[in-house]
């Protein structure tokens, strides 16, 4: 059995592994940051800047604070649902030919897709 964090994206649920989370902000107060990648909105200031990715949607009203390889950024998501404990084995491979390599798994919850994100893959974005 694992928890898991549960959230929407660009319409989407999703969920990631709760211990790769740290934190749920708002994303008033995101800055742009020049040159930036694609999927990179900006940063969140603080005493370490944050750096916010929009990797699995554009807009959000909230930033998910993910750690993962020694690495902490933040996803910009819409909402946060709150936590969910699922067996691993709820969890099915995604149909051949998906092109989001951060994205791991699939379940469904009471007849709604959610899609399983890899904090790991997603770091490796950075």
């Amino acid at each position: 059995m694992m928890t898991m964090v549960c959230f929407r994206a660009a319409g989407d649920a999703y969920c990631l592994p709760v211990e790769s989370t740290r934190a749920v902000r708002t994303s008033d107060g995101i800055r742009s940051l020049p040159g930036a990648a694609f999927d990179i909105v900006g940063i969140l200031p603080g005493a370490v800047p944050l750096t916010v990715m929009s990797a699995l949607g554009d807009g959000g009203s909230h930033v998910l604070v993910v750690e993962s390889a020694e690495t902490t950024f933040g996803l910009l998501v819409d909402s946060v649902s709150g936590l969910r404990r699922i067996e691993e084995a709820e969890i099915r491979p995604l149909p051949t030919g998906h092109g989001r390599a951060f994205v791991s798994g699939s379940l469904d919850t009471d007849g709604e897709l959610m899609l399983v994100a890899d904090p790991q893959a997603l770091a490796a974005r950075l």
